[in-house]
């Protein structure tokens, strides 16, 4: 765990360091959820696999960084469609910044993401190799976003639920997984690496489902996705095993 704590350390300092808050509101909205603190645990992953293949993080910083900014840009953006208030214990940023400047705060992190994916000291056609994945990635995060939000008014079974995290959650883990492999030229790992963090974000996704109902200080509304209709695998194994949920959905959910 100490060594856990110390690599998200590291990368708070990055963080600090790629993405400087200017004096513009823009960017002091683009910066507010990552200053209110996070887990770290895509660019962690992408840091403990890098040591794994015996290469230096320091290489390829910039890549993980641009991890978390992806991260954080679409957190904004998914707080304005769901409409939450709070996030990491703090404002969201719609609500503290207003929606228009939240929007451009995330696509300016998107933007800034690939900016970095080009600082990273290693060959340039990896580089490109990367800037292809992590843009399909992101085309696969608005799949998977745009497929539960039309989950809201339809019946969902498991499986639909299934890819629908695999592309909203999974991917993203999966980029974090495999993408030191992409910028050192190793990938013969590659593959198994993908799919492990495929996996893991399927997992973590269910876990953050089922915290929503039953966790503490998870540092948003409690309960907001049962509020909001959101068709996470608990709702959807309610429903299969004939558990009523008549005021199930768009604020009229009672917990």
């Amino acid at each position: 765990m100490k060594d856990i704590q110390e690599k998200v350390k590291i990368i708070n300092e990055a963080l600090a360091r790629y993405l400087p808050e200017k004096e513009m509101g823009l960017y002091k909205a683009a910066r507010h959820l990552i200053k209110a603190g996070g887990k770290r645990i895509r660019p962690v992953i992408a840091m403990v696999i890098t040591e794994a293949l015996e290469e230096d993080y320091e290489k390829i910083m910039p890549a993980l960084v641009a991890l978390e900014a992806i991260h954080n840009f679409t957190l904004v953006h998914d707080d304005i469609m769901d409409r939450d208030e709070t996030r990491r214990n703090v404002k969201t940023v719609h609500n503290l910044f207003g929606e228009a400047t939240a929007i451009l705060a995330g696509d300016t992190l998107f933007a800034e993401a690939f900016k970095l994916l080009s600082k990273c000291d290693v060959s340039g056609e990896n580089v490109r190799k990367a800037v292809e994945i992590l843009s399909d990635v992101c085309i696969k995060i608005c799949e998977g976003q745009y497929m539960d939000v039309s989950f809201e008014t339809k019946t969902v079974k498991e499986p639909e639920y299934i890819e629908m995290v695999k592309l909203k959650t999974g991917v993203l883990m999966a980029a974090s997984s495999s993408l030191p492999t992409v910028l050192l030229g190793k990938m013969e790992y590659f593959q198994p690496l993908w799919e492990y963090g495929l996996l893991a974000g399927i997992g973590f996704q269910i876990h953050d489902d089922v915290l929503d109902l039953t966790g503490k200080d998870i540092g948003k509304d409690w309960g907001s996705d049962l509020v909001k209709g959101k068709k996470t695998l608990i709702v959807i194994k309610a429903f299969e095993m004939g558990v009523r949920l008549d005021t199930f959905g768009k604020q009229k959910a009672s917990i």
